[in-house]
């Protein structure tokens, strides 16, 4: 259970603004009720001009003549197709330069182009639709604007006429952030629309690849127009060229003959070098080997020399011979005496050999040092006459580069004047048809059944509303309220009890109380009215299906303290084993004041606008153990205007009570029972006494836009005392 009320700083209530009773009727106030009584009345005017909007349809559906849209869809991808390395336009993949080139594909989709083809193909100048003969306001506005030349001309052509009335048939547009474009055409013929749509995908293709076809033999023709005079251009450089060879002896297969020649002795002569230093090394070895008496086999020519090799043998022989016999002989022996002038002989043998080996040396030297300084001379005459033959090549070079640059644009010209005749014939365009037109399954043109229907409905219905609003206005009405019943004479006699409302059950029967009776009575067990309201605790026990706390409206038609003494008995009796929350919804709380004496600081909008919790701004009866909780306190602050839905907020939090039971007074005086007959879960209608008939609960059910689902019954007021 909650506890009483806590005080609040002053300061957080200094900057708010007080809540007045008439923002929140303001806020609550809605008419359906009026709205439904003013229908009512006059349902026999809605039903007329509703009916006639129906006819009218119905004639406008089968007088008008139905159009059908044909769709077909093209993809233009920007990307060409890259069937040859060079195209005849470069390819441009600039975000914006793209959209405008898929842009300018839609124009020339509803070019004049492209639409003459397809009236040719399908003969559409002979179509009645598109070059029929002149409607009748033009056949009777022509001889008016004829003398003043404001005539188009043209009307006799059919191909001009289809072509005018082409136009306004078809409608050409780009998908958003896409690249496909989609073709519709509009014509009184399922086929025909279809057959149109396709033919001017058709057409479109056709009158690119026309397009594309010509560009190339054009730039093809320029480019031949140029070949012959750049033939001629390369041909005359070509001969200077070959003239300033001549004058100038510059000859060459790939290269010149000079700078052949001077390369070719250039490595000669270094090979002389290289020969005539061996030689003269080999030489001056020998020439000091003699000088100095040294070994005669210390040098290479010697030990390879065939004839020196077997003297050398030879004398070993002797030597060796000698050395036997002078040690077995002795020194003056006759024959070692012999063996001695035999080797003296072979030394001077061998000494002449090697003589004759360094004289061929000699000579080997001095022939190299001949050739090298020949290969000279003949290098330095060269190497003069290539410098002669440089100069002019600075010449040649520059006549050279100018045949070069005439041969590589001719060629470039001739090479591109045969591709662009070839690439005339190959589609490099990357569009197709991604969807072709099927026959449509429905008319573009009146409007489906169902939405003419719906039109009627509403041009009927409102007729009928301003028709209605119009004859109460001349008769002095002019509003939605509804009218009085006159007052009878003969006074209505008050009907049994049995009687009275047989779609709403009785739940109980009360004795008349015109004041609130003291807070307890219903406590007592054996009391009548503690029984009768404990029939109607358990009607609403008895039809509550959800977890949360039940939340009832207490409500009567008549202006009277009949619904608060309803709904104080019943949250005494719900208090006896429920936590239960009275609401009191009406800006005199004249309920609250029967419960408690000091009214709260706080109401429901404090909770709504989060100036309280819940919790803060309930009160507790102690003796009743009932907490009550106004909708709007005297003393209640805001900061600015009351949303509904925070109000509706705050209501939900309510249902943490087992029993929510709210008491709202009249609707006609304040619209607080029908804002809360919205959130409730059960409505409990009071009937006072000498109320007899069904009407008042009806009007008020009407008024409160109630579900009679909510409805758990009625409580009757008898006329006698308690």
């Amino acid at each position: 259970m909650f506890q009483p009320i806590r005080p609040i700083a002053k300061a957080a209530i200094t900057p708010l603004e007080p809540v007045r009773a008439d923002e929140v009727s303001s806020m609550l106030r809605i008419d359906p009720a009026r709205i439904w009584l003013f229908l009512k009345r006059h349902t026999r005017i809605i039903a007329h001009t509703t009916v006639a909007s129906f006819v009218l349809m119905l004639l406008f559906v089968a007088l008008v003549r139905h159009q059908y849209t044909a769709v077909t869809q093209l993809l233009i991808d920007p990307s060409d197709l890259r069937l040859v390395d060079n195209g005849l336009t470069p390819t441009n993949q600039i975000p914006e330069a793209v959209v405008l080139q898929v842009e300018s594909q839609v124009r020339v989709l509803a070019s004049d182009n492209v639409l003459r083809r397809v009236i040719i193909e399908l003969r559409l100048d002979e179509d009645s639709e598109f070059a029929g003969g002149q409607s009748l306001m033009r056949r009777l506005l022509f001889p008016l604007v004829t003398p003043f030349g404001l005539d188009h001309g043209g009307h006799n052509d059919p191909t001009l006429a289809a072509l005018s009335e082409l136009q306004r048939h078809i409608k050409v547009r780009r998908a958003e952030r896409t690249y496909v474009i989609d073709v519709s055409v509009t014509t009184g013929s399922r086929e025909k629309s279809a057959r149109i749509a396709n033919a001017i995908a058709e057409a479109y293709l056709a009158e690119q690849a026309a397009a594309r076809s010509e560009a190339a033999r054009r730039a093809s023709g320029s480019l031949s127009a140029r070949l012959a005079e750049l033939k001629d251009r390369v041909r005359e450089a070509e001969e200077r060229v070959e003239t300033f060879k001549a004058k100038n002896n510059i000859v060459g297969a790939g290269q010149l003959v000079g700078e052949q020649q001077l390369h070719e002795l250039n490595n000669q002569l270094t090979i002389a070098r290289t020969r005539t230093a061996e030689a003269k090394a080999r030489f001056e070895q020998i020439e000091y080997l003699q000088r100095t008496g040294a070994e005669v086999g210390a040098f290479t020519e010697a030990v390879q020399s065939q004839t020196l090799a077997p003297l050398r043998a030879q004398y070993a022989e002797i030597m060796r011979r000698e050395a036997e016999q002078s040690t077995t002989l002795g020194a003056r022996h006759p024959a070692v005496i012999e063996v001695r002038a035999q080797a003296e002989r072979l030394r001077r043998v061998i000494a002449e050999e090697v003589n004759r080996i360094a004289l061929a040396t000699r000579s080997e030297y001095e022939r190299t040092r001949a050739n090298e300084e020949a290969l000279a001379r003949t290098l330095e005459g060269l190497k003069r006459n290539t410098f002669a033959t440089n100069e002019a090549l600075v010449q040649l070079r520059e006549l050279e580069r100018d045949v070069q640059a005439g041969r590589a644009v001719y060629e470039s010209f001739l090479v591109r004047a045969r591709e662009t005749g070839e690439q005339g014939g190959l589609e490099t365009k990357n569009v197709r048809v991604i969807s072709k037109a099927d026959l449509p399954l429905y008319r573009s043109w009146p409007p489906a059944n169902l939405v003419l229907a719906v039109i009627a409905l509403m041009l009927g219905v409102g007729s009928g509303v301003g028709l209605g609003f119009l004859r109460e206005w001349r008769t002095g009405g002019g509003s939605l309220e509804p009218r009085r019943p006159r007052a009878s004479r003969q006074p209505e006699r008050p009907a049994p009890v049995a009687e009275v409302m047989p779609a709403f059950p009785v739940l109980a029967e009360l004795p008349g109380i015109i004041d609130a009776p003291p807070i307890g009575v219903a406590d007592e067990a054996g009391s009548a009215i503690a029984a009768e309201m404990r029939k109607v605790y358990d009607a609403v026990r008895a039809n509550h299906k959800k977890n949360v706390g039940a939340t009832v409206l207490v409500v009567a038609p008549h202006e009277g303290d009949d619904t608060t003494a309803v709904a104080l008995h019943l949250a005494s009796v719900a208090a006896a084993a429920d936590r239960v929350l009275l609401i009191d919804a009406d800006v005199n709380r004249r309920t609250l004041s029967a419960l408690v004496s000091e009214p709260p600081e706080a109401g429901l909008v404090d909770v709504a606008v989060g100036r309280k919790l819940l919790s803060g701004a309930v009160i507790e009866d102690l003796r009743t153990k009932i907490t009550a909780l106004p909708l709007v306190s005297p003393k209640s602050r805001r900061k600015g205007a009351i949303n509904e839905e925070d109000l509706k907020a705050a209501f939900e939090q309510t249902k943490r009570f087992d029993v929510v039971i709210v008491v709202a007074p009249n609707s006609d005086k304040d619209p607080s029972a029908r804002f809360f007959a919205a959130l409730v879960d059960h409505v409990v209608l009071v009937q006072g006494p000498g109320e007899t008939g069904r009407r008042a609960l009806d009007q008020l059910v009407a008024m409160l836009h109630i579900d009679v689902r909510k409805v758990r019954g009625t409580v009757l007021m008898s006329a006698k005392a308690a």
